[in-house]
């Protein structure tokens, strides 16, 4: 089995067990011990964002952040590094 390690992954169990139920290859007892757990998981995430909310802070959440999100923020990273660099032109 694999980890979790983003909500994509979560959701993809999530529609997985959902077709299992519906194709009889599991118990709403599974699906339901799956969905509880996933509450659970999302509870830890919400009051991490809150309590960096309370902090005046911007949390990053890897478990929330799609790849291309953190490409995106590595690309505008590495742009304002080379903005920085170059001479300022008066106007």
């Amino acid at each position: 089995m694999e980890s979790i390690k983003t909500v994509n992954d979560l959701r993809t169990i999530l529609a997985e067990e959902i077709t299992k139920i519906r194709n009889g290859e599991t118990t709403a007892a599974n699906v339901n011990a799956i969905v509880n757990a996933t509450g659970k998981i999302l509870t830890t995430v919400k009051m991490e964002i809150e309590y960096n909310k309370l902090l005046g802070l911007t949390p990053q959440i890897d478990f929330i952040q799609s790849e291309k999100v953190k490409k995106l923020e590595i690309r505008k990273a590495s742009q304002r590094a080379a903005d920085e660099r170059l001479p300022r032109v008066a106007g």
